[in-house]
Protein backbone atom coordinates (compact mmCIF):
# COMPACT_ATOMS: atom_id res chain seq x y z
CA UNK A 1 0.00 0.00 0.00
CA UNK A 2 1.37 3.41 -0.99
CA UNK A 3 1.29 6.36 1.42
CA UNK A 4 0.47 9.85 0.24
CA UNK A 5 0.99 13.04 2.24
CA UNK A 6 -1.07 16.10 1.34
CA UNK A 7 -1.49 19.44 3.04
CA UNK A 8 -4.79 19.73 4.89
CA UNK A 9 -5.78 22.37 2.33
CA UNK A 10 -5.09 20.03 -0.60
CA UNK A 11 -6.93 17.14 1.05
CA UNK A 12 -9.99 19.20 1.97
CA UNK A 13 -10.12 20.76 -1.49
CA UNK A 14 -9.90 17.40 -3.27
CA UNK A 15 -12.42 15.76 -0.96
CA UNK A 16 -14.72 18.78 -1.20
CA UNK A 17 -14.78 18.34 -4.97
CA UNK A 18 -15.49 14.64 -4.56
CA UNK A 19 -18.18 15.42 -1.98
CA UNK A 20 -20.10 17.49 -4.54
CA UNK A 21 -20.47 14.30 -6.61
CA UNK A 22 -20.63 11.81 -3.74
CA UNK A 23 -23.82 10.10 -4.90
CA UNK A 24 -22.29 9.40 -8.33
CA UNK A 25 -19.09 7.90 -6.95
CA UNK A 26 -18.69 4.11 -6.96
CA UNK A 27 -18.57 2.33 -3.61
CA UNK A 28 -14.88 1.52 -4.07
CA UNK A 29 -13.88 5.13 -4.84
CA UNK A 30 -11.07 6.95 -3.08
CA UNK A 31 -13.74 9.31 -1.71
CA UNK A 32 -15.40 6.47 0.17
CA UNK A 33 -12.03 5.10 1.28
CA UNK A 34 -10.98 8.47 2.75
CA UNK A 35 -14.42 9.70 3.83
CA UNK A 36 -14.11 9.02 7.58
CA UNK A 37 -10.78 10.87 7.74
CA UNK A 38 -12.37 13.74 5.80
CA UNK A 39 -15.40 13.92 8.11
CA UNK A 40 -13.30 13.96 11.29
CA UNK A 41 -10.91 16.58 9.92
CA UNK A 42 -13.80 18.75 8.71
CA UNK A 43 -15.31 18.70 12.21
CA UNK A 44 -11.94 19.63 13.74
CA UNK A 45 -11.50 22.52 11.32
CA UNK A 46 -15.01 23.82 11.97
CA UNK A 47 -14.30 23.93 15.71
CA UNK A 48 -11.21 26.14 15.28
CA UNK A 49 -11.01 29.91 15.29
CA UNK A 50 -10.26 31.49 11.90
CA UNK A 51 -6.49 31.93 12.39
CA UNK A 52 -6.05 28.46 13.87
CA UNK A 53 -8.03 27.04 10.96
CA UNK A 54 -5.83 28.85 8.43
CA UNK A 55 -2.69 27.58 10.17
CA UNK A 56 -3.99 24.01 10.12
CA UNK A 57 -5.06 24.21 6.48
CA UNK A 58 -1.70 25.37 5.22
CA UNK A 59 0.74 23.94 7.77
CA UNK A 60 -1.02 20.68 8.63
CA UNK A 61 -0.43 17.42 6.80
CA UNK A 62 -2.66 14.44 6.15
CA UNK A 63 -1.22 10.96 5.60
CA UNK A 64 -3.37 8.81 3.36
CA UNK A 65 -3.39 5.33 1.90
CA UNK A 66 -3.49 4.77 -1.83
CA UNK A 67 -4.75 1.24 -2.33
CA UNK A 68 -5.00 1.20 -6.11
CA UNK A 69 -3.94 2.97 -9.26
CA UNK A 70 -7.63 3.77 -9.78
CA UNK A 71 -7.66 5.71 -6.51
CA UNK A 72 -4.58 7.64 -7.56
CA UNK A 73 -6.16 8.30 -10.97
CA UNK A 74 -9.21 9.82 -9.21
CA UNK A 75 -6.96 12.16 -7.23
CA UNK A 76 -4.98 13.11 -10.34
CA UNK A 77 -8.20 13.84 -12.22
CA UNK A 78 -9.40 16.12 -9.44
CA UNK A 79 -6.09 17.98 -9.43
CA UNK A 80 -6.25 18.43 -13.22
CA UNK A 81 -9.70 20.00 -12.78
CA UNK A 82 -8.28 22.38 -10.18
CA UNK A 83 -5.45 23.33 -12.54
CA UNK A 84 -7.87 24.00 -15.39
CA UNK A 85 -10.07 26.06 -13.06
CA UNK A 86 -7.16 28.22 -11.93
CA UNK A 87 -5.95 28.67 -15.52
CA UNK A 88 -9.43 29.86 -16.51
CA UNK A 89 -9.48 32.33 -13.62
CA UNK A 90 -6.03 33.63 -14.51
CA UNK A 91 -6.74 33.98 -18.23
CA UNK A 92 -10.00 35.76 -17.41
CA UNK A 93 -8.16 38.06 -15.02
CA UNK A 94 -10.62 37.07 -12.31
CA UNK A 95 -9.98 38.61 -8.89
CA UNK A 96 -10.00 35.10 -7.38
CA UNK A 97 -7.19 33.93 -9.66
CA UNK A 98 -4.24 32.65 -7.68
CA UNK A 99 -1.02 31.88 -9.58
CA UNK A 100 0.51 30.41 -6.40
CA UNK A 101 -2.42 28.01 -6.09
CA UNK A 102 -1.92 27.01 -9.73
CA UNK A 103 1.77 26.34 -9.10
CA UNK A 104 0.94 24.27 -6.00
CA UNK A 105 -1.52 22.07 -7.93
CA UNK A 106 0.85 21.69 -10.90
CA UNK A 107 3.65 20.64 -8.57
CA UNK A 108 1.39 18.12 -6.83
CA UNK A 109 0.23 16.77 -10.20
CA UNK A 110 3.81 16.19 -11.35
CA UNK A 111 4.60 14.40 -8.10
CA UNK A 112 1.54 12.13 -8.31
CA UNK A 113 2.08 11.25 -11.96
CA UNK A 114 5.55 10.08 -10.92
CA UNK A 115 4.05 8.04 -8.09
CA UNK A 116 1.51 6.48 -10.45
CA UNK A 117 4.25 5.47 -12.88
CA UNK A 118 6.17 3.57 -10.20
CA UNK A 119 3.22 2.08 -8.31
CA UNK A 120 2.89 -1.66 -8.17
CA UNK A 121 -0.62 -1.92 -6.77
Amino acid sequence: MEKLTLSVHEFMSIMGSFDEQAEKRPQNSVYNHWFEQYRVLDERLEALQMMERADMLFDGKVNLEIVSKDHLAEVISSIKEKIDFQKDLISGEDEDADPEDLMMWESRLNELVGVKDRLEL
